[in-house]
């Protein structure tokens, strides 16, 4: 359902029973792995929204730390689903196959969305019905010295029931496939796309153990245009306890745009062309970085293959060649694993 005008939204759910076939239907998707610390609080930032026609789908992901209990407390509040360890991809997946919502929006299970952010996303998109994909700034979410995290309010002032709709950020919006070639644009938990538009681009690739999202923003980008919307919606919870603590051995990140590239090439939907010398230095300095993890994580051999992978890319980057010397050094006197 699409109109040119925006949804009459009630901004107390209280006054409102939460379906409602005024409004369109938000699907909420949240994957879950080993988060009962902070689950709860995930849930309830959904649950309390103030929109009134959304449905929340957890899917478990193989917890075994008291997840799947905390999930089942809520009852008929949200949708469980399941599943054995299979990863975030599979468990989206699942989230999308079993939603209704007209929209799809996804949250992980250990960060929050702020009040109105449903509300300030669906209003937009009502009012722009050839908007596919929408996506919001954030803020990263650390704890104190105590270990503590700061309460939400602290971190972003409470703002009044969303009236209008947010504005546009320019640079986070338009046909951006060529910016997506350089980085990762939008943050997977302030996402909503129209449930046409993720039918069109597919399942997330469970083949990707990171970058999946990084993945799926980048083939959207080829059939619809973005809107970042000026608004934080969303708290991103940094407590390096996440389902992926080692770096991985695999290149996620140019895998992905070296996918991107094979596909598609370097001209995007609307005939911009990125840069080959843009496109050489994107993927040098992601060869670098990933080489700077390794070499010191103790995984010389892998950093030197990395550095003369960024040198490849990028033959006059002095550091390279410095990174280069010392890995190959190191891994000499390291032990085969």
């Amino acid at each position: 359902m699409t109109t040119s005008t925006p949804p009459s939204i009630n901004a107390n759910p209280a006054e409102a029973p939460r379906a409602s076939s005024s409004v369109p239907r938000v699907s909420v998707v949240m994957p879950a792995f080993n988060t009962a610390a902070y689950i709860a609080e995930s849930i309830d930032s959904v649950l309390e929204q103030d929109y009134p026609n959304l449905e929340l789908i957890v899917v478990d992901d193989g917890s075994t730390d008291g997840t799947v209990e905390i999930i089942r407390g809520y009852g008929d509040q949200l949708t469980l689903l399941t599943q054995q360890n299979q990863g975030a991809a599979v468990a989206r997946n699942a989230g999308i196959a079993a939603a209704t919502g007209e929209y799809i929006a996804f949250i992980d299970s250990d960060d929050i969305w702020l009040p109105g952010k449903i509300t300030a996303q669906v209003m937009y998109m009502e009012q722009h019905p050839e908007i596919g994909f929408t996506h919001t700034h954030f803020l990263s979410w650390k704890p104190g010295a105590d270990g503590a995290f700061p309460p939400p309010s602290q971190m972003a002032a409470p703002k009044m029931p969303v009236r209008e709709a947010p504005g546009v950020v320019a640079e986070g919006s338009g046909w951006v496939y060529n910016q997506l070639l350089m980085e990762s644009l939008p943050h997977t938990i302030t996402v909503m796309m129209r449930r046409q538009l993720v039918d069109e681009v597919g399942e997330f690739d469970p083949q990707l153990k990171r970058g999946q999202d990084y993945d799926y923003w980048i083939r959207a980008s080829r059939l619809s245009e973005y809107r970042q919307l000026d608004r934080v919606t969303a708290l991103y919870r940094l407590h390096g306890a996440g389902c992926i603590t080692k770096y991985p051995d695999v290149n996620y990140e140019v895998e992905v745009v070296q996918r991107a590239l094979a596909r598609w090439g370097r001209v995007g939907p609307n005939g911009e062309e990125a840069p080959a010398a843009a496109v050489r230095r994107r993927l040098g300095d992601a060869w670098f970085t990933f080489g700077y993890h390794h070499y010191w994580s103790a995984s010389p051999r892998i950093a030197r293959n990395a550095f003369l992978q960024s040198i490849r890319q990028r033959p006059l980057r002095a550091k390279s060649w410095a990174y280069l010397g010392l890995s190959a050094l190191k891994s000499v006197r390291a032990p085969r694993r």
